[in-house]
């Protein structure tokens, strides 16, 4: 059965199981919370936030919800309320494989039941350009891609993918053709209903204590990041210095010994000069 049509049919089979499925998220989470109006804080401070250097654990949905803010386009920063994401993880039924791009790039469509499919993206490495050796032929270390007579083999792990199994996948948000995917960066199977489970609990209760509220920034942690910086400019600037420093003492010491080299060349030349006819010094050579 080719690809499309056995992702209907999963499709299909799962759509019976949505409505128990979102009972269950409602039993360990909460819905996504109303757009705030809540401060979006300067780019300084997201390293503070409990989001922007974490996966964030999320739903297919929440990624199309993700919204962009003025001067953070192209920075690949998305926002759900005053959070700063840029790392995203979800879990959910592997319902398509395709290449696009002439095999450069596979494109693997979960569905979470959330409402939204999320493709993820996997881009293949071009060995032909290097002699260098990879664990794999994509830039996802445990993912090797095949495709043979138009169909293609996604191997994770050395073991084949097979339409409906459940995966963990890691990435990053980028657009393609006004549509939101995931830059894969790591893919893991979930290999049993309870870690399944498991998954779903922790994307709930990452939503109901981070996500479900504004992050707060006091001035008293601003403070200390805002001091933080200016010591880390100067510690920069002071690693600066000191190299300069010691570039210039290594060059007046290279000169101290051409200074010196050169006066003992002199002295040899007037050695060896000594006794020679006048004007000897400008008799061209025979090859000359």
């Amino acid at each position: 059965m080719p690809n499309s049509q056995l992702a209907f049919t999963v499709r299909k089979s799962r759509a019976d199981d949505a409505t128990d499925d979102g009972r269950a998220m409602k039993q360990h989470g909460v819905a996504p919370p109303t757009i705030s109006e809540a401060t979006i804080h300067p780019r300084r401070y997201f390293d503070a936030s409990p989001t922007f250097q974490h996966w964030n654990k999320v739903t297919c949905a929440d990624v199309h919800a993700l919204r962009s803010e003025p001067g953070f386009q192209g920075q690949g920063i998305y926002f759900h309320l005053n959070h700063p994401i840029q790392y995203i993880r979800v879990v959910g039924l592997l319902v398509d494989i395709q290449t696009v791009a002439g095999g450069k790039y596979t494109l693997l469509t979960l569905d979470d039941s959330s409402g939204e499919c999320l493709v993820l993206k996997v881009k293949s490495r071009d060995l032909r350009q290097s002699n260098e050796e990879y664990p794999s032929n994509t830039e996802i270390d445990n993912v090797d891609v095949f495709v043979s007579q138009g169909d293609t083999t996604v191997l994770l792990n050395t073991a084949p993918l097979q339409i409906g199994d459940v995966l963990k996948a890691k990435g990053t948000v980028e657009f393609f053709r006004n549509k939101r995917q995931l830059d894969l960066k790591r893919l893991f199977l979930v290999p049993s209903t309870n870690a399944e489970a498991q998954a779903w609990s922790e994307t709930a209760k990452w939503k109901l204590d981070v996500l479900s509220k504004p992050w707060l920034l006091t001035q008293d942690a601003r403070d200390r990041i805002d001091k933080d910086i200016l010591r880390q400019a100067q510690k920069e600037r002071d690693h600066a210095r000191r190299k300069q420093d010691w570039s210039r003492k290594v060059e007046e010491k290279r000169l101290r010994h051409d200074e010196k080299a050169e006066v003992k060349r002199k002295k040899l030349d007037a050695i060896y000069n000594a006794g020679a006819l006048k004007g000897s010094n400008i008799i061209s050579a025979p090859w000359e």
